[in-house]
């Protein structure tokens, strides 16, 4: 803990910075208990990583980085958990930054630290591989560009705002919605408008346009794929979602960074009602608040009107915790900064396992239980774990109860054998394991997975992991289908409480013959 009497008139020494984003990057790391195996999501773009093409139809980046990570760590899960804490780090290094150029010092850049931290939203994400803390990341560092480029009066900035803007483009599609929002704030606030005069901001779009452009390319190619996952999100999973709770639940994803954002928010309240405040000047700080909190209301607009999940949005506080820690740093008075580091401090303390699964599974449930948070999953269905963690379990049971399987066959039908997940996740954890346990590449009809074919071969032989009632369709498919194993877990997600392992023979019709009409299903 810092002294309480820290004078925080210096800004935060570079060196301080460093060590805060090393801690960072080493917590998650470290904690994470190894019963936890990769995340459904996480195999899905380890899998895209494998198919990496000029033209992809996703937005390309996490594939790139599955690639690399999975080059390094093979098919152990630091492949996932080590890019994730890295982009964690990355994350905290830019609101940190943001606290140096705007004057903070030592007890600003801890508090800002400790905030996300003590914050769910962001400590979960740098734990599991998925575009979600990319995508906090670049929207944090467009916004920490643009309240630069106001205070500074440097419309060269727009360049980085751009650059962080064209990152989230090769990221995920809501790049678009952040972007939107900025164009926004830029048109309502009179320190930002004039800079449209200048040629900044646009150089900054066309570089958003230029390093975002593989990923429009790919939507054409593909036919937009993107908007078929749209609708089922919207039929399956926002159809869960409201307005009140999407409100409310910006308090739980926060916790211990409600104080940060809260009085960031209130410094820009303050100066609108200020009459007098030193809105020309350069360095007033009243700015700073303003676009943060312009930002911040405009994406939860955004997301309330379009009807989204309540981590959606995550992007918009990272620079108001900036910004609030620097605000409070001098108006606390000694007792109070050692009253607001304890209070924070216990807060990421409790929470901590909700961020990173450091407890055992039966702990783990027994403690959200506690908690009372409730464990609701993307679809309304409650389960005893978080369903991040529950999509954390079993999945190398599933590859090795496939692995055994094609043991069984004689080594003419292995030289035939097609391997098949009968979801994205069960097809991904074949993906992933498929070195280690020895058998083909699996194939599915799935989403992404359908784009990519099926297989080297026509379907002779055909092991599934599925659920139980895939038999009705493996039946239309082929006359010789035979549930050989049976998996259960009731601590996993419903769809894989109770996975069946088939093996088929004599197929109907090839396999490669009948393969456009069965797929893709992004369901």
């Amino acid at each position: 803990m810092l002294p309480a009497t820290d004078p925080d008139t210096t800004p935060v020494p570079r060196r301080l910075i460093a060590a805060l984003v090393l801690m960072r990057v080493l917590i998650p790391l470290a904690l994470v208990h190894p019963e936890w195996e990769f995340q459904r999501d996480e195999m899905l773009y380890f899998a895209m990583g494998d198919h990496l093409a000029w033209r992809m139809q996703f937005p390309p980046m996490i594939a790139v980085i599955a690639h690399l990570s999975a080059t390094v760590f093979g098919d152990t899960v630091w492949a996932a958990r080590v890019p994730a804490a890295l982009a964690g780090g990355a994350l905290t290094g830019v609101v940190l930054t943001l606290v140096r150029k705007l004057g903070g010092g030592r007890f600003a850049a801890w508090c800002a630290w400790l905030a996300l931290l003590a914050a769910p939203v962001y400590m979960r994400p740098s734990v599991l591989f998925q575009p979600v803390i990319l995508d906090q990341l670049w929207a944090a560092a467009a916004v920490a560009a643009l309240v630069l480029a106001a205070r500074e009066d440097r419309p060269s900035r727009w360049l980085f705002v751009g650059t962080a803007l064209g990152l989230g483009l090769l990221t995920k599609a809501s790049a678009v919605m952040y972007g939107a929002v900025i164009l926004g704030v830029t048109l309502v606030h009179p320190r930002l408008r004039p800079q449209l005069a200048t040629r900044w901001p646009w150089l900054g779009a066309l570089m958003a346009f230029t390093l975002g452009l593989p990923s429009l390319l790919g939507q054409i190619h593909f036919g937009w794929p993107f908007l078929q996952q749209l609708e089922i999100l919207q039929r399956t999973q926002l159809t869960h979602t409201s307005v009140f709770g999407t409100i409310m639940g910006q308090g739980f994803l926060l916790c211990g960074a409600t104080f940060a954002v809260g009085a960031a928010l209130w410094a820009a309240i303050r100066s609108l009602r200020r009459k007098d405040a030193p809105k020309s000047e350069p360095n007033a700080f009243t700015v700073e608040a303003q676009l943060a909190a312009l930002f911040a209301i405009g994406l939860l607009g955004a997301i309330l009107w379009r009807g989204g999940k309540d981590y959606y949005a995550a992007p918009a506080y990272p620079v108001l915790v900036g910004v609030g820690a620097v605000w409070l740093a001098p108006r606390l008075g000694r007792t109070r900064k050692t009253v607001l580091q304890v209070v924070v401090g216990t807060i990421a303390l409790v929470v901590a396992p909700m961020g990173i699964p450091m407890l055992a599974p039966e702990p783990m449930e027994r403690y959200a239980a506690a908690l009372g948070v409730g464990t609701t999953t993307n679809r309304g269905g409650k389960l005893a774990l978080p369903q991040d963690y529950a999509d954390m379990l079993g999945w190398r049971e599933e590859a090795e109860a496939v692995a055994a399987e094609y043991a069984k066959l004689t080594p003419a039908e292995q030289a035939v054998t097609t391997i098949a997940g009968g979801n994205f996740g069960q097809t991904g954890a074949l993906a992933v394991f498929r070195r280690r346990f020895g058998y083909p590449y699996p194939v599915s009809s799935a989403g992404d997975f359908h784009a990519w074919g099926p297989g080297e071969h026509n379907g002779e032989v055909l092991i599934v992991a599925a659920s139980p009632d895939a038999l009705e369709d493996l039946q239309q498919l082929y006359a010789d289908v035979r549930v050989v194993r049976k998996l259960r877990d009731s601590r996993r997600v419903f769809e894989e409480q109770e996975v069946h392992i088939f093996l088929c023979r004599q197929p109907r019709k090839p396999l490669a013959e009948i393969w456009p009409s069965i797929g893709p299903e992004w369901d």
